[in-house]
């Protein structure tokens, strides 16, 4: 008798539990579709905004208008925005009333390489990364004889003077000419040549303490150029 009134319970609660299921299988099926809320992760750059992503949702056929959220292909959406250039992660989610939210991380620009036959940002993780027609972040700028193999070691030399924000405020441009790097400075319009891009801390040193004591006596436009390419030393040209 246990076991009869045991297959009956368990029998009554699976034919409950189907009965949920396909009511909310058929509410799911009227449910239809809006979109709640579009949330960008807070960065000081803007490649994207709640604009530029309802016009890619726009351009990519995905429509919110009288819409069945069991059509409605969220992890298609997801993919398609981790395929824009400018976002690092994306989430696309929905609730049973069909509300849709979508949260974007966008990735972050550190450099732009700008030759004769390329022109592209590195990111924050020093991979490529392709101008945007919609923003153009204010970033340090390398131009002249540029090619990937000098990716890893404009990448360091972003990070560290980054890390400063005299030295981020003061270099605007790095030149590559040959084997050498020249730098441009915001303030002065001496042509710093660095040499390569190696001891790059106590180069840095050498030139701060430069501005710091030589400078303030002899004048920011006194020299023409400036050259810390040599052992421990500085170089210098005036006009």
């Amino acid at each position: 008798m246990k076991k009869v009134l045991q297959i009956l319970k368990w029998g009554m609660l699976l034919s409950l539990m189907v009965v949920v299921l396909s009511f909310t299988n058929q509410k799911q099926n009227k449910q239809m579709v809006f979109l709640n809320q579009i949330n960008i992760e807070v960065s000081e750059d803007e490649f994207m905004t709640e604009q530029i992503a309802l016009k890619y949702i726009e351009q990519h056929n995905f429509s919110f208008d009288s819409v069945a959220l069991s059509n409605f292909y969220l992890n298609e959406l997801e993919v398609a925005f981790l395929q824009h250039p400018a976002v690092k992660n994306a989430q696309v989610y929905s609730n049973q009333e069909g509300v849709i939210n979508i949260n974007l991380q966008q990735r972050k620009a550190v450099v732009r390489i700008k030759t004769d036959n390329t022109d592209y940002y590195l990111d924050e993780q020093g991979m490529k990364m392709p101008l945007s027609s919609e923003y153009t972040p204010r970033v340090l700028v390398v131009t002249g004889e540029v090619n990937e193999s000098n990716h890893s070691s404009i990448f360091s030399f972003v990070e560290r003077i980054n890390k400063e924000k005299f030295w981020k405020s003061q270099i605007t441009q790095l030149h590559f000419n040959n084997n050498e790097v020249i730098i441009i400075p915001r303030v002065g319009s001496q042509k710093i040549h660095f040499g390569t891009l190696t001891d790059v801390n106590k180069k840095l040193g050498n030139l701060y303490q430069f501005y710091k004591q030589a400078m303030p006596v002899k004048g920011w436009e006194n020299y023409s150029e400036i050259s810390l390419a040599y052992n421990n030393q500085i170089v210098c040209t005036k006009k």
